[in-house]
């Protein structure tokens, strides 16, 4: 009878346990209550309820209560642990047999006697929960109060209210993977939601982040953007339930990829890792970050679109050890692809926005260069157009010229000869930086070339080189018509014959450096000069020997002045002028004199059919007799110089010389050096003269 009053007390406590699995719809109350009977049932000190995930091998404390629960036992609960550091639970969890241990106990294992000291635990009861003939879990009955060894009724009643209590486990399972994934469903949409409106990639990487923290009750959630280009990862968006300024000063840090290949294996593998701060098998640095950031669980999510690695969802646990479920793994998973999905968008957005960007500033450097009619300008615009749209250095930005090219051909720059050889863009990278060569060809002809050279990136991709191509054809063309534009202004205002400046150049020149004298009070001379008997000698030889006179006249003049200073001008017909900024009325003599002597030593002016004429060098002239002595020597040369067909023949030029201070206007400065060439003229020609001497 008394047997049969155990077993019915038995069916009654197994009953009661069964009663509370409706007894509550929060699961933390149902397997707390189931907890409590239990351990009220076989009145033990405490009974801790585990999960078991064969999958990851890894027990979960689920609940516990104890007729003493302190903070410490609140905190353990959820605390996760790979199965190869409980031994003692192997053979419940495997083998599905009841394991008891006792603190009187010789020979017991060492682990599991220091365990039980820690915890201050005399005798122990861990009974597998089984569930349609799988081991979902556990329950451990613990006494504290005194070594209590369990008995074969005791063990029968465990037996029963195991049956209850993995049913209990089970359904807390199924109902919050009902719960996980109505959460989950409502994250993903609230996440698409985001993807549909934001256009801003920190913001939708924000709510990526929020969203995941939320679903997987985590603290935080981080995600990196890994950049293939350059192997780095870049901190794009963090969330944190406690939100620290350090963490927000991470934003936009680069990491090298080549000091975390554990996550270049995860990216390229494409595997979620799930790293626990007290999993032996950790890696130490990834341990001692982990510890370094206050991190007990890490949950790492490959960011892939289409298979190729975008970047990294990192989901962190600092308060306990935790183990995340296939479903909150895949529920990561897909979170981490909508964030890939963001980056992917917003790179291909800010692409078409550079690319917009690019073209818009090609366009307006394309009116520019068209409007421009100076080549150095069309130079320097192509360069700094070429320098905005690449971010590149202006040094690192030039335009070589096909007469540049020929004085570097020692320079042996195979890059270069290759990109002219070819007559299209070639490039080269390395640990430096890239530089590209693009050609300014016209038609079959290599103008010169583009140069681009970046420090800090990888290669050019094949629309940027387009670019750069496109512009080189620009600047080729805007070369042309500001080289044309040159040519067509210096006819302008240039003498054909002689290559001097005209009549019309002439008098804008004297204006100009005639005010300017004025202004600075500056010396200003001016020398007219005439081929004396020029009409004679070219009605007598003709207008073909003349004109040949009158370019080496021209020639000589523009030797005999200072480049970019002086100007020289041919008058009209026989007659020069040289204007002599900054110069003096003694120092316009001077020059004076010296144009004298050179027209007058000239050989070969005449020369015809390869005949030249021999001199004798003439020495130094002075002020005055110098003119006179050299005209009469130079007659005498020219005298006797033949020419074929027309015998011998000399030229001389008088030179007439005015000067300002003295002059109210450029007309009175002409008319002055006109006088003083006229003088020239009537006291025998073939010298130089001074108005006012």
């Amino acid at each position: 009878m008394r047997g049969h009053v155990a077993v019915k007390s038995h069916h009654e406590i197994a009953c009661e346990v069964g009663a509370a699995l409706t007894s509550s719809l929060a699961l933390e109350e149902v397997l707390g209550s189931v907890a409590r009977r239990i351990a009220e049932a076989l009145d033990v000190w405490e009974c801790d309820i585990y999960e078991y995930y064969p999958d990851s091998e890894t027990i979960v404390a689920t609940t516990a209560w104890a007729r003493e629960m302190t903070q410490e036992d609140h905190d353990w609960i959820g605390t996760a642990w790979s199965l190869a550091d409980r031994p003692s639970y192997h053979r419940v969890l495997l083998e599905g047999a009841t394991d008891e241990s006792y603190a009187d106990t010789e020979g017991a294992d060492a682990l599991d006697r220091q365990l039980m000291e820690e915890w201050g635990e005399l005798a122990t009861m861990s009974v597998p929960l089984v569930f349609e003939e799988r081991v979902i879990g556990c329950f451990t009955l613990i006494e504290k109060r005194h070594v209590r060894h369990f008995t074969t009724d005791d063990k029968e009643l465990v037996r029963l209210l195991s049956i209850p209590a993995a049913v209990a486990v089970n359904n807390a399972r199924l109902y919050r993977r009902e719960e996980d994934q109505a959460r989950h469903l409502a994250s993903l949409l609230d996440s698409s939601r985001t993807l549909t409106s934001a256009v801003v990639l920190e913001d939708i990487l924000n709510v990526v982040c929020r969203e995941a923290a939320s679903a997987l009750e985590t603290a935080e959630a981080v995600i990196y953007e890994y950049v293939a280009e350059r192997e780095v990862f870049v901190f794009r968006a963090i969330y944190q339930t406690e939100p620290s300024e350090e963490a927000q000063v991470q934003i936009g840090a680069e990491y090298d990829v080549d000091k975390r290949p554990g996550d270049r294996e995860m990216l390229h593998s494409g595997a979620i890792v799930e790293d626990r701060v007290s999993d032996p098998s950790l890696d130490h640095h990834v341990r001692e970050t982990m510890a370094e950031w206050g991190e007990k669980t890490c949950l790492n999510v490959p960011m892939l679109f289409e298979g190729s690695p975008v970047g990294e969802l990192i989901l962190i646990e600092s308060e306990r050890e935790r183990h995340f479920s296939p479903d909150e793994m895949e529920l990561a998973r897909a979170l981490g692809e909508q964030a890939a999905v963001a980056i992917v968008h917003a790179r291909f957005y800010h692409e078409q926005e550079e690319q917009n960007r690019r073209l818009l500033a090609l366009l307006e450097t394309s009116r520019s260069l068209a409007e421009s009619l100076d080549v150095d300008a069309v130079l320097h615009d192509t360069c700094a157009a070429i320098s905005e749209l690449f971010a590149a250095p202006d040094e690192g930005v030039s335009v070589r010229l096909s007469g540049e090219l020929e004085d570097d051909e020692a320079d042996e720059d195979e890059l270069r000869r290759t990109a002219v050889e070819d007559r299209r863009p070639a490039q080269e990278s390395g640990a430096d930086g890239v530089r590209l060569v693009a050609p300014l060809t016209a038609g079959d002809e290599v103008e010169g070339c583009v140069e681009v050279a970046v420090a800090g990136r990888g290669p050019f991709a094949a629309e940027d080189v387009e670019m750069v191509q496109i512009l080189a054809s620009q600047a080729t063309a805007a070369l042309a018509n500001a080289r044309l534009y040159r040519t067509v202004q210096e006819q302008a205002i240039t003498d054909g014959l002689t290559g001097l400046y005209n009549h019309r150049y002439f008098y804008e020149r004297l204006a100009q450096e005639f005010a300017r004298a004025q202004r600075y009070g500056l010396p200003l001379s001016l020398l007219m000069l005439d081929i004396d008997d020029f009409k004679v000698f070219n009605d007598r030889y003709g207008h073909p020997v003349g004109d040949l006179v009158l370019a080496e006249v021209g020639r000589l003049l523009a030797t005999q002045l200072r480049r970019d200073v002086d100007v020289a001008a041919r008058y009209g017909g026989e007659e020069f002028a040289v204007i002599l900024p900054n110069t003096a009325r003694e120092g316009a003599e001077v020059v004076g004199d010296r144009i004298v002597r050179e027209i007058a030593a000239l050989d070969g002016l005449l020369a015809v059919d390869g005949v030249t004429a021999s001199r004798d060098p003439a020495p130094p002239s002075r002020r005055g007799e110098g003119a006179r002595t050299v005209g009469e020597r130079i007659r005498r040369v020219v005298e006797a110089a033949p020419v074929a067909g027309v015998g011998a023949v000399g030229v001389t030029v008088s030179v007439g010389v005015a000067a300002h201070p003295g002059t109210a206007d450029p007309d009175e400065l002409v008319r002055e050096a006109d006088k003083a060439l006229y003088l020239a003229k009537r006291m025998g020609k073939n010298r130089v003269e001074v108005f006012g001497d």
